[in-house]
């Protein structure tokens, strides 16, 4: 016996699909394309916030967009890369965006604000603003302290890591030779950087993505690298 039409659940009288026919295509293309996103998120491409201003000026407070997954995974980190690093911090995950400074092997140090890579002094002009610097230093009667740590034994200081520039003495951080899996990063901003002078070096295995495509505000679109 042939199934009445008025027994079907359709949109119309005219739909040759029932409307259960129609929530399964919705809900294949729902998984199929929640599927394409972690894939992209995880193995092309990761949003990410810019939260502070230990990168700037090269990335600012607040910026959004994405970074390269894949760049880790097919060519490696190179020195001079912005990478994404996972960090742990008060028992839950974190993501810091800082610069590769020194690489797996190498002996980092700093001596009178300059670094050292190997004996050799780093040439940085390229990702550190050097107006940006002489801007800093001559604001703070032309100190000396741009890439140094400040000289404190309080434990909380070290956590808080955040200068106080009138209330502290600053010293070069202490020489750091990387073992195989290591690396040492740090921010453009160094005063305002938290990072391996003050943590130490992080693992292959914490850096997940590098370089940053900025989106938002429209204003800095563009790859920061």
């Amino acid at each position: 016996m042939k199934k009445s039409k008025k027994n079907e659940l359709r949109y119309n009288e005219h739909d040759e699909r029932t409307l259960l026919e129609d929530i399964l295509d919705f809900v294949k293309v729902f998984v199929i394309s929640a599927i394409v996103i972690l894939l992209f998120v995880n193995f092309v491409a990761h949003p990410v916030r810019v939260d502070g201003k230990s990168m700037y000026p090269t990335l600012k407070d607040g910026e959004f967009g994405f970074t390269n997954v894949g760049g880790v995974l097919l060519n490696g980190v190179e020195r001079g890369d912005i990478v994404v690093v996972t960090m742990e911090e008060n028992g839950q995950k974190t993501h810091w965006v800082k610069r590769v400074i020194g690489l797996p092997g190498e002996t980092v140090s700093c001596v009178n604000d300059v670094i050292y890579i190997n004996g050799k002094a780093l040439d940085e002009t390229k990702y550190i603003d050097p107006d940006y610097r002489q801007k800093f230093m001559e604001e703070h009667d032309n100190c000396n302290w741009f890439n140094k740590v400040f000289n404190s034994n309080d434990k909380e200081n070290k956590r808080n890591y955040n200068p106080d520039f009138e209330d502290r003495t600053y010293i070069d951080f202490k020489e750091v030779t990387l073992g195989d899996d290591e690396y040492f990063v740090m921010g453009d901003n160094r005063p305002y950087s938290k990072d391996s002078r003050y943590v130490g070096p992080v693992k292959k295995s914490q850096i997940f993505a590098k370089k940053m495509l900025v989106l938002l505000p429209i204003s800095d679109i563009g790859v920061k690298d």
